[in-house]
């Protein structure tokens, strides 16, 4: 990987708890930033490509907290539909249709569009999820990518064996590419498939990654499948595991403070949310209870 030397670039920097913009160079030496000044002498840099960033701004890449890589081939799909007719009547009869061929190029097409607009690292849920990962490494992009669980008993079993498979031939010298365990949602996951995945993320030391309560429909629904409140589900199976909730629109202030007790952040998806008439987050409240609040961008079938 070839050096880089960044010049006169209004650098965002974080420092003390605070952001700050300065005028500065950066050096970037075997693919890591190595040194910030102000000004870095080109001889410090030999054989490094110099960039002149001159009335740019150089930051951090964006974290693309949840997302559906392959789905930017299902795009305007959402027109006057919510959310459960959506998944049922339209994205999981279309899903049935792909390819492993289909998912790698539309995986390849989100990561060109995430990366022009400055989105470097995406965390995914999905399926054929090897297409993903051979996309994510011929465009280098950084991804935390998984197979989504859904379902119970055999087919639970079978998502989780692929998982497994999937997990054990990574390469472990990527660094660039990570995994979590991905149960659906707590409404399409039995009791049994919910504790089989919190079990595999514990094995294996990885997050779990978890659709939570985005429409409202999920609250009754939850209730009648497993006999509790969700945030109580959640809090049975994924309690001491590290979880990152996609969407958590329907929460209340019992919710809340069961949520400021477990190892959780939200992946608040406002765009898809409000195509899918799902509402719109408290994220004020969840801030202000010390919860952590991240964007994402859903998948495209549920965006323009």
């Amino acid at each position: 990987m070839q050096d880089l030397l960044i010049q006169n670039a209004k650098v965002v920097l974080f420092e003390n708890d605070d952001i700050t913009i300065k005028k500065a160079d950066v050096l970037v030496q075997e693919g890591k930033i190595s040194k910030i000044e102000e000004n870095i002498p080109e001889e410090m840099a030999k054989n490094a490509k110099i960039i002149d960033a001159r009335n740019h701004i150089l930051m951090p890449g964006f974290i693309n907290t949840h997302a559906h890589i392959p789905m930017s081939i299902f795009r305007e799909t959402t027109e006057g539909v919510k959310l459960y007719d959506w998944l049922h009547k339209i994205i999981w009869p279309m899903e049935e249709k792909l390819t492993k061929e289909d998912v790698y190029w539309a995986s390849m097409l989100s990561f060109i569009e995430m990366i022009s607009t400055g989105t470097t690292c995406i965390n995914d849920q999905y399926f054929m999820q090897d297409a993903i990962r051979k996309a994510a490494r011929d465009v280098g992009a950084r991804a935390v990518l998984t197979r989504t669980i859904i379902g119970e008993k055999e087919e639970a079993l079978e998502k989780i064996a692929e998982f497994k498979n999937f997990y054990e031939t990574r390469d472990q010298k990527d660094d660039l590419i990570t995994y979590s365990v991905a149960p659906h949602a707590l409404y399409t996951c039995s009791k049994e498939t919910l504790q089989m995945t919190a079990d595999l993320a514990k094995d294996f030391h990885l997050p779990i990654h978890v659709h939570f309560l985005e429409s409202i429909d999920e609250i009754e629904d939850i209730k009648q499948k497993h006999g509790k409140r969700a945030v109580e589900v959640l809090k049975q199976h994924f309690d001491g595991i590290h979880t990152i909730l996609a969407h958590a629109v329907h929460l209340d202030d019992k919710d809340i403070e069961i949520l400021k007790t477990m190892d959780c952040g939200i992946a608040h998806n406002p765009i898809s949310n409000l195509r899918l008439g799902c509402s719109i987050a408290d994220t004020t409240s969840y801030l202000q209870n010390g919860i952590n609040v991240a964007l994402g961008t859903d998948g495209q079938g549920s965006r323009k």
